[in-house]
């Protein structure tokens, strides 16, 4: 986790699913971090909004966090 960057949201996603489609990678990685009990919490302290395209840095570090590193 020490080298953390902007992450596009279908490239994590896809880091996540790498078995399946940008598309269906970024909706499964939505469901996790929406059923996680506080991680959308902690994105919304960061500044997160769904509609953006990219993680931060420090979003990404949530996620990991949140979900174990892909």
């Amino acid at each position: 986790m020490n080298n953390l960057h902007t992450f596009g949201r279908m490239e994590l996603a896809c880091r996540y699913s790498p078995q399946t489609s940008p598309r269906h990678a970024w909706r499964r990685l939505q469901d996790w971090m929406t059923s996680h009990p506080t991680l959308m919490r902690d994105l919304a302290a960061t500044g997160y909004n769904p509609r953006h395209r990219t993680f931060t840095p420090a979003q990404v570090r949530l996620i990991y966090q949140a979900l174990g590193e892909p």
